[in-house]
Parts: structure tokens; sequence; C-alpha cells
């Protein structure tokens, strides 16, 4: 059925969803192309790509070079378990690269959606100083998970929210190398300068510089426990 709410992404994959449930898509199946669901969904194709990067990015199915989309021959069992669970196994080179991908979509959502007083509020973090400002909120945790509460997307939310154990622990190791923390906080500026500025292009450009940042420091520490 066409979807006319607001976050259509988030509507098109739960209704991939249920189709699955009901035995209308099976695993394994080829998924029609971007073109046919969005002309079923009522929708554009950015938003059917966007709900595609979702289910990929969940498990639910792989993409093909010149084969097209297919849902995942596992994919019953993927949808009995919590999502928390499969995603816990993920490494940090799998989450660095999930990172990458998503959080750098998530900055432009971001300007499409936050009003000019959620963008203040953003930036307010990157004054806050320690102690933690919200419970069990790192400052850098506060920081990613207030980009996702801009969005509006509860998928980015969760991400941050649920898998921050690991990007936590990739910020307690930061500590140790000097001058990690002043870098984290210029590439956290950058990027709230260039959402403020409504910037679409600097602010994806500056969230991916800093994940890249992020897996060279992460490289380095590794370097240098082995040594």
């Amino acid at each position: 059925m066409p979807v006319r709410n607001e976050r259509l992404s988030d509507k098109v994959v739960n209704q991939i969803l249920a189709l699955i449930h009901a035995g209308e898509l099976k695993p394994g199946q080829k998924l029609p192309s971007e073109l046919v669901f969005s002309e079923q969904f009522a929708v554009s194709r950015g938003v059917i790509r966007e709900a595609m990067i979702q289910l990929q990015a969940l498990g639910y199915i792989r993409r093909k070079t010149k084969n097209g989309t297919f849902i995942e021959k596992d994919i019953i069992e993927r949808l009995s378990k919590p999502v928390s669970d499969a995603l816990k196994e993920a490494t940090f080179q799998d989450l660095l690269d999930f990172r990458d991908s998503l959080e750098s979509k998530m900055v432009e959502i971001v300007i499409d959606r936050a009003s000019d007083e959620e963008i203040a509020e953003i930036r307010q973090t990157l004054s806050v100083q320690e102690p933690k400002p919200a419970g069990h909120f790192s400052l850098d945790h506060y920081f990613h998970y207030k980009l996702a509460q801009a969005s509006r997307n509860i998928f980015y939310m969760n991400f941050i929210d649920t898998y921050y154990d690991l990007i936590e622990e990739l910020a307690q190791a930061n500590k140790r190398q000097e001058g990690s923390l002043a870098s984290i906080e210029e590439e956290h500026q950058a990027i709230v300068e260039a959402i403020a500025k409504r910037d679409k292009e600097a602010a994806h450009h500056a969230m991916k510089q800093h994940i890249t940042n992020v897996r060279q420091r992460r490289q380095r520490l590794e370097m240098e426990n082995s040594l």
C-alpha cells in the first residue's frame, strides 16, 4: 500500500518485513528493482534506496553487483532473534564500516529535518565539560546521540544507543593517545558548523573524515599494543 507519513523509509522497511513474515516474499528471492518498488509504495527511489540500505545493514538482504538484491536465505532465523543479539557479534571494523555509511547519510537527514533550536542543542554538546552530561552517556556518545535524535529516525537512535559499548571502548582507548581528544572535539566542531550552514556536502565530508580519523586512531592503537 502507498505510504504517506514521516520517515517513509522506515515505513517501507516495515512493510517489506511484513511481506516476508506473510510469506509473500521468500528467503533467497530476488527483490523488485528500486523503480518497481517506488511505484508500488508510491514513494521516490531515494526513499526506496534508503530502506534498502537499512535492510542490508540489518542483514536481511544482500546486494549482488549487476545481479540485483536478494533476501538472505536465513532471513527467518534472523527475524526470530533480537537484532541487538546479531549485531553484538560485530567487530570494530564492522562497526566503523557501518558508521561510515550510516552517519555520513545521517547528517544530511539532520539538515533536512532539524530545527535551528535542535542544531543549537547539538552545538551545546561541544562546550559541555565532564562529568558526563546525562546518565551513562559519555560526551562523545552524547554528541552522536543528539545528532541521531535530530534525524528523527529511530534506526539511527537505536544504533547509537545500543552499540555504543563498542564505541565507548574505542573512546576510552583514545584517551590514552596524546592529542586524540582535542582532535575529536575539532572534528565534532566541523560537523556542527556544516550542519548549521545547512551544507550537506560539507557535513557529509566532515562526518566521513571524522570516521576515517577514528579508524586511523584505532589502527595506531593496535600497532602500539602489538609492540
